[in-house]
């Protein structure tokens, strides 16, 4: 008998100074995912010149790819990377995905994030220690550490924002997912995202059973002003 695996993803945001928790969850087949676009070497090289890059793994370096490939040209990501994933999980074809498509069309091009050595800090803390639980995603740690104490732990005084997603090793497609924010009435995902004020980036992932990873996401604007 053929059986069909599928994932359960789940994405939680959270925007600075509010403690309420929205989360979104989808299930997906598991199936081949349709090729990506071209490398874009302006992104390479504009991640290059931090020091911060260095010291990003592969997955991390990835995400901070594809976050800038969307922020760089959003009506490209559409046609590149979302319609041809709505081609191949029609499932996703929805009055989110649509809304997503009317957002990414009329926005311009937003500033690229770069790291921040404190925001990775204190996403890849959270990222581990929910892993060490095998939690769900929280913005809360098992330690009781909360967005609020991880923003003052980095320095962050103001324009900050949160977003975790939980499900399979694959940056682009997870990213996809937050974009589209099937289930957030809000689209809280989509709005950090899409936030041009938002220029700093942390990343901290963890890994969990069955090839699943806990991806945090905290963002900041410029603190010096």
């Amino acid at each position: 008998m053929f059986h069909v695996k599928r994932f359960i993803i789940l994405a939680l945001f959270i925007p600075f100074g509010v403690c309420a928790q929205h989360m979104g969850t989808t299930v997906i087949e598991v199936k081949e995912f349709p090729p990506l676009p071209s490398k874009n070497i302006s992104i390479d090289k504009f991640l290059d010149q931090f020091p911060e890059t260095g010291s990003l793994s592969k997955l991390q370096r990835e995400w901070f790819y594809w976050t800038n490939y969307s922020r760089e040209n959003p009506r490209r990501f559409w046609d590149s990377v979302v319609f041809p994933l709505l081609k191949s999980f029609p499932a996703l074809d929805n009055s989110y995905s649509q809304s997503l498509k009317k957002d990414l069309y009329k926005v311009q091009s937003l500033p690229f994030v770069k790291p921040n050595a404190s925001l990775a800090l204190v996403s890849g803390k959270l990222a581990k220690e929910l892993a060490s639980k095998k939690a769900a995603p929280s913005h809360t740690s098992p330690s009781g550490s909360t967005f609020e104490d991880r923003m003052k732990e980095a320095a962050i005084k103001f324009c900050a924002g949160e977003n975790i997603s939980f499900g399979p090793d694959n940056p682009v497609f997870m990213l996809t997912l937050l974009y589209i924010d099937q289930g957030v009435p809000d689209l809280g995902h989509r709005k950090t995202l899409l936030d041009p004020t938002y220029v700093e980036m942390g990343i901290g992932a963890a890994s969990y059973p069955d090839k699943k990873w806990m991806v945090i996401q905290e963002f900041a604007c410029n603190q010096k002003k």
